[in-house]
């Protein structure tokens, strides 16, 4: 794995990322269990134009990830965004997760080394049935729509893509 900025926690690169994506959508197929895939893009208040901000919120997002997810997860950061493949969850147990990350994120206030910051995360999540199978490129571009969704209409609780209408 990747440690991006010697963090304690550490990211998959995107590239082994999709390579234990694909192997998980096989495992689905094969041994009939579900999976969910979570997008999180956070932004911070003051503007993200301050290095010292951004630097320091991503270092709060990613120790809220190390906090709240399984060790089964498979956390990713690409394009300043976060992907979270979480094996052997359905879409309700996505969504649950959803919802804490949510709950976590979006606070009033965050203090991280002594600099202070608004955050506010956009989170879209999609999930693959127990049995199913699709390309992990249509899991990606799902879950990027589902988070975009959520950006666009400023929604501070995820979005799944099966709601999207």
């Amino acid at each position: 794995m990747e440690n991006e900025s010697n963090y304690e926690f550490e990211l998959y690169p995107f590239e082994a990322f999709k390579t234990l994506l694909t192997l998980e959508i096989n495992r689905t197929r094969r041994y009939k269990t579900p999976l969910s895939l979570i997008q999180l893009a956070i932004e911070t208040e003051p503007e993200p134009d301050q290095p010292e901000i951004r630097r320091q919120a991503e270092m709060l997002a990613i120790n809220i990830l190390d906090a709240q997810l399984r060790d089964t997860d498979i956390p990713c950061k690409k394009d300043g965004e976060f992907l979270i493949l979480m094996p052997a969850t359905d879409a309700p147990g996505g969504l649950v997760v959803c919802d804490r990350l949510a709950g976590v994120f979006n606070t009033e206030h965050q203090t991280y080394d002594q600099v202070s910051f608004k955050l506010t995360a956009f989170i879209g999540m999609t999930s693959l049935g127990a049995g199913s199978s699709l390309p992990y490129t249509t899991l990606l571009e799902q879950t990027t729509t589902a988070m975009q969704h959520a950006r666009d209409h400023r929604s501070t609780t995820a979005i799944s893509f099966s709601n999207i209408k």
